[in-house]
């Protein structure tokens, strides 16, 4: 009896984890679709943002890596950067190819008045933000 019930809740936990398991791979399946959908979001508001010129919120989108790594001091200094570059330049024409989740960072394909690249996002702070901007 006592064996039954051993056997019993044994395979009762096992039913458990197996249905656990199935649930956490569902959720990462979703999350992953998720990181996705936001990545192209956040990549398609940083042309949008640039070809209305607005700076500041473009400057938003970027990470705190992102200004490390590109030694940009701050968001002043960004916004300062970008109106320069960009003021005389033609509105961008772009369109994103495709959007590919890679663990804690997405990679997004896109065309950018027809050369290809590539921009890399990543979460912070409950955000996805840009890393970095690649163009060939």
């Amino acid at each position: 009896m006592k064996t039954r019930r051993t056997l019993a809740a044994a395979a009762a936990a096992g039913v458990a984890a197996g249905v656990l398991g199935l649930g956490i791979a569902f959720a990462a399946l979703s999350s992953s679709a998720s990181f996705e959908a936001q990545a192209r979001a956040v990549a398609g508001e940083f042309f949008q943002t640039i070809n209305s010129r607005r700076f500041a919120r473009t400057c938003d989108l970027m990470s705190a890596r992102f200004y490390r790594e590109k030694h940009v001091s701050d968001k002043k200094r960004c916004v300062l950067g970008l109106t320069v570059g960009f003021a005389m330049s033609p509105a961008v024409r772009f369109r994103i190819l495709s959007v590919r989740a890679e663990g804690d960072r997405a990679v997004v394909k896109a065309l950018a008045n027809g050369l290809p690249g590539e921009i890399v996002l990543v979460k912070e702070s409950g955000h996805v933000k840009v890393l970095s901007l690649d163009g060939s």
